[in-house]
């Protein structure tokens, strides 16, 4: 079961990355850093909230 939640936290995290990229690519880099950050949050929260 804790492999199914790190696969999904992975693969949400890496989408949000790659929106964060297509949002720097069109010059919105503040739209990026935020999204990015959220990135960052998706990986570290379940760590607090389901497995510990």
């Amino acid at each position: 079961m804790i492999v199914l939640i790190w696969g999904a936290v992975f693969l949400v995290s890496v989408y949000s990355f790659a929106f964060a990229v297509t949002i720097w690519k069109q010059k919105n880099k503040a739209g990026a850093i935020v999204v990015s950050l959220l990135s960052v949050a998706v990986l570290i929260l379940p760590y607090f909230t389901y497995i510990k």
